[in-house]
């Protein structure tokens, strides 16, 4: 497909539109130029990822290991769970454009009307239209950010349309936005937060010219419908929405509110994702405001200790960069759900701790004693949501959701630097032995060059020289002729001494009758520890 680059960096696909075999769906442009509907086979392939490995890997040094076994965070595995929320997403998206054909007299009055909303500052003359909600809640770490944006990556953010079947059509479609409920429950943070998305994605600067604006709440309103209209925003994700419990009452009031007249004016999809502790505000300051335009509720719990559990295990297992490989077993799927509870994200995290641990420690191998140690001391911050969940006790489940989960990154830079004094203390002790050998080396380079003529000082100088330069130490025989090639080529051996040549030592005692040993021993070249007698 060809995609095109706005001036911010936004890749926007190029329009290609697709006959449709659903008559809601035909000859619209802002429906045909989505994706085609999957078949659930179809799906599972485009949300899957598997991130490369190769067995030999396990073989490299520690500290290339430990880059390694970040890959695991890359591991998805689509799950039933995936399935049902790329359905449902799929339908919303659709079911919102219908009304929205941009070649309908329709299409064009929601403009005309939106424009004097903005000129009468409200809403009142607004005709009430079909948008629809979903909700998506399950407690932290099941993975519901990360598999929406798995599941949204497989529809194109932004779409470029200039002609539709003859027809000029010159537009932009956002087919998705998502935004983070504020913590101050403010209508006006969720407006400017929404506008500086749009502003990011299309170069606008809509943020610029309102953020300091003395416009009220009800005068940005009808602003903020006007954008998602223009953009064809497909719809509209607001995410940790349980974040309007800690707000006074009439604060997330106004905000629920807000996504309903949003929902109304421009027909646009709402999608809100949260904790438990989230349910409060979903079933009932919303239950009234989200009557008869509800597409589903979605309840995401933790996984059961199931086949499906077994599957997502079996494919996270061959990822172990450990020198001995463990082979996958029931017995080792059992300990990870008692230790994770069937949360996903505890479950990746604690496998990839393991592996560092057992790396770092030079156990070099995945162990059930070792599985425990480190949930026991690494998973303490999230003890008290995980015992809620052994017990069932949903209560204390809402209360605990907010619960930090473990810091991969700090626990890989602490068993880094646990890897790092090891190989500090190596390095050192590598060091030690290499000089004590370089010294050695040195010396009896030096004896053997003496003993061919050099100058012990010009032998040593020669030989450091040589050594410096050299990364590993070579062979002695190979040192010694190098130094007496480089000196009997100079003029430096001309200013050795020639009573300490040995050659010409041994040729004048010779003379004297004497054997080479005894020339050597008269003149002091050679040490004995025990006069010389008369054996006999």
């Amino acid at each position: 497909m060809k995609v095109v680059e706005l001036a911010t960096g936004t890749p926007a696909q190029v329009a290609e539109y697709k006959e449709q075999d659903i008559l809601e769906y035909m000859n619209n442009p802002l429906i045909e130029a989505l994706p085609p509907i999957y078949s659930q086979q179809q799906v599972i392939d485009e949300l899957s990822m598997y991130p490369p490995y190769n067995n030999e890997e396990r073989y490299l040094e520690d500290y290339k290991r430990i880059h390694l076994i970040q890959r695991v965070l890359h591991y998805f595995q689509p799950l039933p769970m995936h399935l049902q929320i790329q359905s449902s997403i799929d339908r919303l998206l659709r079911a919102g454009y219908v009304s929205r054909n941009p070649f309908t007299k329709t299409y064009a009055q929601g403009f005309v009307d939106n424009w004097n909303n903005v000129q009468q500052k409200s809403f009142e003359k607004t005709v009430i239209q079909t948008g629809q909600t979903m909700s998506l809640v399950g407690t932290s770490g099941v993975g519901k950010t990360r598999s929406l944006q798995r599941i949204l990556d497989m529809i194109p953010q932004v779409i470029s349309h200039t002609q539709f079947r003859g027809k000029p059509l010159n537009m932009y479609q956002i087919t998705h936005l998502t935004i983070q409920t504020p913590f101050d429950g403010s209508v006006k943070t969720i407006v400017f937060d929404f506008m500086y998305q749009i502003d990011l994605l299309m170069g606008t600067d809509y943020f610029n010219r309102y953020a300091n604006s003395r416009l009220s709440t009800s005068q940005l309103m009808p602003i903020t419908a006007s954008i998602a209209k223009s953009v064809n925003l497909g719809m509209l994700i607001i995410d940790e929405i349980q974040h309007l419990k800690v707000v006074k009452s009439k604060s997330s009031t106004q905000v629920l509110n807000f996504f309903t007249t949003l929902i109304n004016t421009v027909n646009i999809p709402l999608i809100m994702i949260g904790t438990p502790k989230s349910m409060d505000i979903l079933q009932s300051q919303f239950r009234q405001a989200r009557r008869n335009t509800n597409a589903g509720n979605i309840m995401w719990n933790r996984m059961e200790k199931d086949d499906i559990w077994d599957l997502f295990i079996r494919g996270m297992w061959k990822y172990q960069w450990t020198k001995q490989e463990v082979d996958f077993n029931e017995e080792f799927s059992s300990i990870f759900y008692i230790e994770s509870q069937g949360i996903t994200d505890i479950a990746v995290k604690l496998f990839m701790m393991v592996q560092l641990r057992a790396i770092s420690n030079g156990e070099e191998k995945i162990t059930f004693p070792l599985i425990k140690q480190v949930a026991e001391e690494e998973l303490k911050m999230v003890q008290p949501m995980l015992q809620a969940l052994r017990t069932n006790n949903y209560q204390k489940l809402v209360d605990y959701d907010d619960i930090s989960f473990p810091d991969i990154e700090n626990y890989i830079e602490r068993e880094q630097n646990v890897l790092n004094q090891k190989e500090v203390m190596e390095s050192l002790k590598q060091g030690v032995n290499r000089k004590n050998q370089q010294s050695k080396m040195v010396d009896d380079a030096v004896f053997r060059l003496t003993i061919l003529g050099i100058d012990d000082n010009v032998a040593r100088e020669t030989v450091l020289d040589l050594v410096s330069k050299e990364k590993e130490i070579g062979e002695l025989s190979e040192i010694v002729q190098q130094a007496f090639g480089i000196l009997t080529d100079s003029d430096i051996v001309k200013s050795v001494d020639v009573d300490d040549d040995l050659r010409k030592v041994i040729e004048q005692r010779k003379g004297g009758e004497l054997t080479a040993y005894q020339a050597l021993y008269e003149t002091g070249f050679i040490k004995q520890d025990y006069p010389m007698g008369d054996a006999s």
